[in-house]
């Protein structure tokens, strides 16, 4: 098995990510509410890929979709409802209460599915009602980056940056990179 060139970022991101999750996470009570009732469990992040990207073969001779895939991540829920990152192989006697797993995709086709608000596909696998808890936290947790801009810049610059940020989205939806390569366009242009 080849070693991904590219395992250090997880170990810097993932601190970083925690707290970006806690951050969103804390801005919705009944979010914290609802995790308060699973204090101590665990939740084991998973990733699954079939996607290799094309310079692998440059970088990691011999890598397959597995050694690109990020490691998994364990979670741990605090008394304050919130989230703790915990080594996924953690302690053997803190059983995993849930387990998901992500199937990632390129790049670009998440960015995209992203940006018309899709989620990843998801397999959830564990206790009931921790798996209610997740459920609800992917389908109604949301980043209000409008409001935290607006807390650091203001009102109206940050509404100025949501305005630009909604066209950049319109044009990246808009824009479609395999409409030169239909065989009519080709054909037209002899």
């Amino acid at each position: 098995m080849a070693i991904n060139p590219l395992s250090w970022i997880g170990p810097l991101a993932l601190p970083r990510l925690a707290l970006l999750l806690n951050h969103v996470v804390a801005s919705e009570p009944v979010a914290m509410a609802k995790l308060k009732s699973h204090v101590g469990r665990t939740i084991d992040i998973r990733w699954t890929s079939s996607f290799v990207p094309p310079f692998a073969a440059w970088l990691a001779p011999g890598s397959t979709s597995a050694d690109w895939a990020p490691r998994p991540v364990r979670l741990t829920v605090t008394p304050a409802g919130l989230f703790e990152v915990a080594t996924a192989d953690g302690a053997p006697d803190t059983p995993v209460g849930l387990t998901l797993t992500v199937h990632l995709t390129a790049p670009w086709t998440m960015a995209r599915r992203a940006l018309q608000g899709e989620r990843p596909e998801v397999s959830i696998d564990g206790d009931a009602a921790l798996a209610e808890t997740a459920s609800w936290l992917m389908k109604n947790l949301r980043w209000d980056l409008e409001d935290d801009l607006a807390r650091w810049l203001g009102n109206t610059p940050s509404q100025v940056l949501r305005s630009v940020g909604e066209s950049l989205k319109e044009a990246v939806l808009r824009w479609r990179p395999d409409v030169g390569r239909r065989s009519g366009f080709h054909d037209a242009k002899r």
